[in-house]
This record gives C-alpha cells, sequence and structure tokens, in this order.
C-alpha cells in the first residue's frame, strides 16, 4: 500500500516538474508560445467542458433523489397558477358580449336601437378587425370596443337631451354653411369672371389659386386643417385636428373607468379620429360621392314617377 502510494506521489512530483520547465519555456519563447496558443485554447476549452460534466455528475450522485423533478424545472409565473388562468377565463366570457346583447340606446324605438348596433357591428369589422386579426383572435378587444362605444353614445344621447339641437343646426350650423358657400362663390367669381366664362383646367395649381384667392379677398380664412397653401397633402394635419376635436370630446362621453386609463383614451382617439372619422370627411369632401347620392335619389324618384304613371294608366287615378 505505502509502495504504491509512493509511486503516485512520485509519479506526481515528476508530472508537475515536466509541466513547469514546459511551461518556462514555452513562456520564454515568444515564438513556441504564438505556435502553440491554438492547442492551448483547444485543450483550455476540452478541460473546461469536462469539468463541467465532472461537477454535474458530482452534484446527482451527492444531491436528494426526487420523485417528480418537473414542478423544479422552471418556476411558474404568478398569471399560471390554475386559480389564475380560471379566473382570467371567467373575466373573458363575462366580457363577451355581442353589440346585440348590450342594451338599446333607444327603448322606446327598437328599430333605432337595432341600426345602431349593426352601425357598432360594421364600426369594429372596418376599422378594428382589419388590423386587429393580425395581432390575435381573441374576441376580447373588439367586444370591449363595441361596449365602449356603446355606453360612449348612451351619455352622447343622454347629454343631447338637454340641448336644443334644432337651435343649434339653425343658429349656428347652416348660417356657418351659408357663409361659407358665398365666400366660395365669391372666389370663384373673383378668379373665373361674373359669368364663369374663363374655362380653366381643373388642377391642384387652380385649387391652390382658388384658396389663395379666398383668402386675399378679406372673405374669411381657411380652416386651420387646411391652411398650408403649398401643398394640398394635408392628411396629416387633418388627423391632428381631428385627434384635437377627439381628445376634447373624450373626457364627456367615455364612461368614467376607461376615461381614468390614458392607454384607453388614446387607442379610442387613434381609432375613432384616423380610423372612423378622416375616412368619413374624405367621403364626405369628394364631390363624386354627392354625384353618386343625387343620381341615386333621382333614379329612385324617376322609377316611382313612371311606377306611378303606369298604375295610374292601367286603373286610373280613382285608385
Amino acid at each position: 500500500m505505502q509502495i504504491g502510494l509512493s509511486w503516485n506521489l512520485t509519479f506526481l512530483v515528476a508530472f508537475l516538474g515536466l509541466l513547469v520547465s514546459l511551461t518556462t519555456k514555452i513562456l520564454s519563447s515568444p515564438v513556441l508560445l504564438i505556435l502553440l496558443l491554438p492547442l492551448l485554447f483547444v485543450l483550455l476549452a476540452l478541460g473546461f467542458f469536462f469539468l463541467n460534466i465532472l461537477l454535474g455528475y458530482v452534484l446527482d450522485v451527492s444531491g436528494t433523489p426526487v420523485s417528480n423533478p418537473l414542478p423544479l424545472a422552471a418556476r411558474p409565473l404568478a398569471f399560471s397558477t390554475p386559480a389564475a388562468w380560471q379566473a382570467a377565463l371567467t373575466r373573458s366570457q363575462w366580457s363577451h358580449k355581442s353589440p346585440q346583447s348590450l342594451p338599446p340606446l333607444v327603448p322606446e324605438s327598437p328599430a333605432i336601437s337595432a341600426a345602431v348596433n349593426d352601425i357598432l357591428i360594421l364600426i369594429v369589422r372596418d376599422f378594428v378587425l382589419t388590423w386587429y386579426k393580425e395581432v390575435s383572435s381573441s374576441p376580447s378587444f373588439p367586444t370591449a370596443v363595441s361596449a365602449t362605444i356603446h355606453a360612449s353614445l348612451q351619455r352622447l344621447l343622454t347629454r343631447m337631451t338637454s340641448m336644443d339641437v334644432s337651435a343649434v343646426v339653425v343658429n349656428r350650423i347652416f348660417p356657418n354653411v351659408t357663409a361659407h358657400i358665398e365666400q366660395f362663390r365669391q372666389s370663384e367669381i373673383a378668379l373665373r369672371g361674373a359669368g364663369l366664362e374663363r374655362r380653366l383646367t381643373q388642377s391642384v395649381e387652380l385649387d391652390l389659386l382658388l384658396a389663395s384667392r379666398y383668402v386675399s379677398r378679406g372673405m374669411g380664412r381657411l380652416h386651420s386643417a387646411v391652411d398650408n397653401l403649398s401643398t394640398t397633402f394635408t392628411k396629416q394635419t387633418e388627423e391632428a385636428h381631428l385627434r384635437a376635436l377627439v381628445d376634447r370630446a373624450l373626457p364627456h362621453i367615455l364612461p368614467e373607468n376607461e376615461a381614468r386609463s390614458t392607454a384607453v383614451k388614446i387607442v379610442v382617439r387613434e381609432i375613432v379620429a384616423c380610423a372612423v372619422l378622416y375616412p368619413l370627411m374624405d367621403m364626405v369632401a369628394d364631390p363624386d360621392f354627392w354625384n353618386r347620392s343625387i343620381d341615386q335619389v333621382n333614379s329612385h324618384s324617376s322609377t316611382v314617377c313612371r311606377l306611378t304613371i303606369f298604375v295610374f294608366g292601367i286603373f286610373g287615378p280613382s285608385t
């Protein structure tokens, strides 16, 4: 036993002496150090790898055996516990209400309430689901948007009951619209002549010239959203103006819980201003929309007139 131990000590001392002498020679010769540097890196990496394996084996052998090691593999998150997950599912089910299940906005008129619910469905479909379906398939957010819009309309109708709508339309809206049309007409006469005899080709430059004539004659001022006379591309200023208007209106029509949330107000503002109001204003400002609407009304009226004449021709006016 002592002979074997002495041989081991002798071998260890000889190995250490050889290692020290080789290290000294390598360090004393830069050329040899550069040549052996890749080999040293490889040996160091292999030593680190086998040391990790040895350390893991020692820890596994010395550790207490566990019957079910799966729960210890990763610490569960707070919301992934069974109770928290069940509560989240319950809240999602409670919040999942379609617009048809919401209370009617006008209880005395079910037809109007049903029409408003259909409009809510179209708004969510065209202005929310078009981009939200790429984010998630959960119906919670579209349902919450429908409920928020429904509650906002309820508050808006409640506020409108205390306001004389006809007085606002007659005393404020109609005079402004009439004055604007008259001022635009005078600007067009100044540009094209009293009888509009100057035939000018419709173009962007003509629109800008007409707008500048509208301002230069002192008849009025352009709207703040389109007062840039250097270009007709005013989408950014129009959206900024709509955002400002919606920001002023949201605290008065949003439900109290949603009105206290900055994130909700930002999302609602962007949806209403940029996805609902801007396309609506762009459609109303398009002359082709009014031309098609007038043609549709005229075609319907002419059809009714022809049917009336046909019926009178067959049965006589006594029917």
